[in-house]
């Protein structure tokens, strides 16, 4: 009877059991006091819009103009479902028309979608990939490639992007669709959803935030599609960045100055 104890013991205290208490033990100081001192976050502060997006100036677009996607006041309203879908409130969707090309040029119509989203921990990204699936297209291509955007400090001025083809076919009808998107992500430029979720969670931020600049061109075949997303980006990307996206890096040596103090 005196050995049962020391028995027990043994038979609770295995090196599996040992382990997995160290682990929690490891993860629990992380959470709390070492995070702390090293400065990592989980759960993010929210960044708020420097103005919504749907007020975005139209004149600094040129040449393109709005061709369809304005309401009342100003202020585009979608229905309810296709908002739940997005998960957000603050987007912009608009059809453009670029006055500098012909009317029967390709490129001549364009359709730019951009959602914002910040705080909180686990955003996960919405992007074509699945949501098309959902409208019935089948995806044909998709590549994560590198376009020519000047003026945004980018080296090389390489915006990665990513360049969807999806296909949908019907009794008497086959379409197929180019969709070319980039994600604006605390501060940096990313093409994949991956790539996003993995920099939201950098430890050491103190916020988080992403948007995504989705752009389409309905007449346009691959190819011309994305030689369209490199002018129609280098328009619009500049304006959502001095008017609209958050200052990330202010903010975070913001955040740190007061805790500092």
């Amino acid at each position: 009877m005196g050995n049962a104890p020391q028995g027990l013991l043994r038979s609770v205290f295995t090196p599996p059991f040992i382990l997995a208490a160290a682990m929690l033990i490891s993860s629990a100081l992380l959470a709390g006091p070492v995070a702390s001192v090293l400065g990592y976050t989980r759960i993010k502060k929210r960044l708020e819009l420097k103005a919504e997006l749907h007020t975005l100036d139209e004149s600094k677009l040129a040449p393109y103009v709005i061709y369809k996607g304005r309401t009342v006041d100003g202020k585009q309203i979608l229905p309810p479902e296709v908002i739940d879908a997005l998960g957000t409130e603050q987007y912009l969707s608009w059809v453009l028309e670029d006055t500098s090309v012909p009317p029967n040029d390709p490129l001549r119509n364009a359709q730019l979608d951009v959602t914002y989203y910040s705080g909180g921990h686990d955003l996960v990204p919405h992007t074509p990939d699945h949501c098309r699936r959902g409208a019935g297209y089948n995806p044909i291509r998709m590549d994560n490639i590198e376009i020519i955007v000047p003026g945004l400090g980018l080296d090389g001025d390489r915006l990665p992007v990513r360049a969807c083809t999806f296909g949908k076919t019907e009794v008497f009808k086959r379409e197929q669709v180019e969709v070319i998107y980039t994600f604006y992500c605390n501060g940096r430029f990313i093409a994949t959803r991956d790539g996003v979720r993995l920099h939201l969670n950098d430890p050491s931020h103190r916020h988080a935030f992403f948007s995504k600049v989705e752009v389409s061109f309905p007449r346009a075949n691959r190819d011309q599609s994305i030689r369209g997303a490199e002018k129609l980006l280098a328009c619009v990307l500049p304006v959502l960045i001095e008017d609209h996206w958050p200052d990330f890096e202010a903010a975070e040596r913001a955040a740190a100055e007061r805790k500092a103090d």
